[in-house]
C-alpha cells in the first residue's frame, strides 16, 4: 500500500477504494492519520460501502495502514463530516488530517 496515495486524498478530500486484510473493497471517505504510541498508524475513515458480513455498512472505521492491501484514488470528492472530530490523546496522535472545507463549501 502507497502511503502517499493516503496523503493525497486527505489533502485533496478524495474519495478511496481499499481492500483491508484480504477483504472485499470498501469505499471510504479518508479524514485522519492517527499514529500510536507503538508507531502503528491508524487511518481514521467514514465507510461508505463495503464491509466485512455481518458488519454495519457505513459508520466510523480504524484502518491500520499496514493491513491496507490496495488502494486506489477515485476521483471523486466529499466535504469532511460534521461529526468528524480529529483528537491527539495517550493512545495516539493526529500525524495528518483531511483539508477543511472552504468557508463557501457546504458540509456534510
Amino acid at each position: 500500500m502507497d502511503r502517499n496515495f493516503v496523503m493525497m486524498a486527505l489533502d485533496e478530500r478524495r474519495v478511496l477504494q481499499i481492500i483491508y486484510a484480504g477483504g472485499g473493497p470498501r469505499t471510504i471517505q479518508p479524514h485522519a492519520i492517527v499514529r500510536k504510541a507503538d508507531g502503528t498508524e491508524l487511518l481514521e475513515a467514514y465507510q461508505v460501502t463495503g464491509g466485512t458480513e455481518g458488519e454495519v455498512e457505513h459508520g466510523w472505521r480504524h484502518f491500520d495502514l499496514s493491513r491496507i492491501d490496495h488502494v486506489d484514488l477515485r476521483g471523486e470528492t466529499f466535504e469532511p463530516r460534521r461529526d468528524f472530530r480529529p483528537v491527539s490523546s495517550e493512545s495516539g496522535v493526529v500525524v495528518a488530517q483531511v483539508r477543511q472545507a472552504g468557508p463557501d463549501a457546504a458540509v456534510v
